[in-house]
């Protein structure tokens, strides 16, 4: 069975994000075409659809695989949601003359500038810094400065750190771990490692300037740590005491993943301890965060060098997701694709 002329065009959407995210994806498809959505699917799941699809929606990584695309007779256009062709069959689609956008995913770039900012802020100390020049309460006379008077580094701080030459860890290397890589490297760290599951290619690793590491490895290896692991009941709390443990002495823990994946009481008695030298969470296990809780206590202490940002990583974008779409409606209208690979 193939599309029908009096039919909207049928959009097949592949996912691995859960149910929010999902409703959130069909209720802002325009009206002019028909979503059906799924997670993951086996091909055969597929089958029956697949002679209706005019369009795939790809989000992430999920397949697109030659296969899949001879089986999609009325197949129009790809459009990948994220910055990386993994597991789309690039040579099958342009056998068919079927276009390919790799269309940028905003949120996730926000999220990888916050996390970069993070982890500056946690290597300089930057909120005992800011409180310190507020509080003005270091005793001393002040100068008017000219190219010979002046006075640098008047609280005699020395543990003022930066990333160049370090090592950093990214645990969860999806889409924002891949966007903070490629902003992260203009600082010249010493390495870039990074665990998924599914290593990416070579020629990826290499034009990211990233190394695969076993998660273990990774983390003995890292003075930075950036978590973005999603929330999985395998991964509950996975970030513990041992973890923190496996790190380089001094480390930074810079965590913008799912909440529940920090134990956020060994991450206190890990920063106390002097194993971690500071951290930077945007996600916790309980939202919001009560006034009266550990993290928040602790944070207050200018000393500590924990910093927390409530959720705001990706604050501000537009709530909805319309422009999943942009690149099918520009197909539509004849328009030539604007992120095509």
């Amino acid at each position: 069975m193939t599309a029908q002329p009096d039919e909207k065009p049928l959009v097949l959407f592949l996912t691995d994000r859960g149910e929010f995210h999902q409703q959130s994806a069909l209720q802002d498809a325009p009206p002019q075409i028909e979503v059906v959505i799924r997670r993951r699917p086996a091909l055969d799941e597929l089958r029956s659809l697949l002679p209706r699809v005019q369009f795939i929606v790809s989000e992430r990584s999920e397949v697109v695989s030659a296969e899949l695309i001879a089986a999609a007779p009325a197949l129009r256009g790809i459009v990948r949601l994220g910055s990386l062709l993994v597991g789309i069959d690039e040579a099958a689609a342009r056998a068919r003359g079927i276009p390919i956008s790799m269309q940028p995913v905003v949120g996730t770039i926000y999220v990888a500038e916050h996390c970069l900012m993070m982890t500056l802020a946690a290597l300089k100390h930057l909120a005992r810094s800011l409180w310190q020049a507020n509080s003005v309460e270091h005793g001393k006379t002040a100068l008017r400065g000219d190219e010979n008077t002046f006075s640098f580094n008047w609280l005699g701080l020395t543990d003022i750190g930066g990333l160049y030459q370090k090592a950093v860890g990214i645990l969860g290397m999806g889409e924002i771990g891949v966007e903070y890589a490629r902003r992260v490297r203009a600082f010249a760290p010493a390495a870039v490692y990074y665990h998924k599951r599914q290593r990416y290619p070579v020629e990826i690793e290499n034009a990211l300037g990233i190394t695969f590491a076993e998660r273990d490895a990774l983390l003995a290896q890292s003075d930075v740590l950036l978590s973005l692991l999603p929330y999985a009941p395998e991964l509950d709390l996975s970030l513990d005491a041992a973890a923190f443990a496996r790190l380089k002495s001094g480390a930074v823990v810079v965590h913008a993943g799912s909440g529940s994946i920090i134990d956020e009481r060994a991450l206190i008695a890990s920063l106390r301890s002097g194993q971690l030298s500071g951290a930077a969470l945007d996600t916790y296990e309980y939202e919001p965060l009560p006034p009266d809780h550990p993290l928040v206590a602790y944070a207050r202490d200018q000393r500590s060098n924990l910093l927390l940002t409530p959720h705001t990583a990706a604050a501000s974008l537009p709530s909805g997701r319309a422009d999943d779409y942009a690149e099918i409606v520009r197909l539509l209208n004849g328009e030539a694709l604007r992120f095509r690979a």
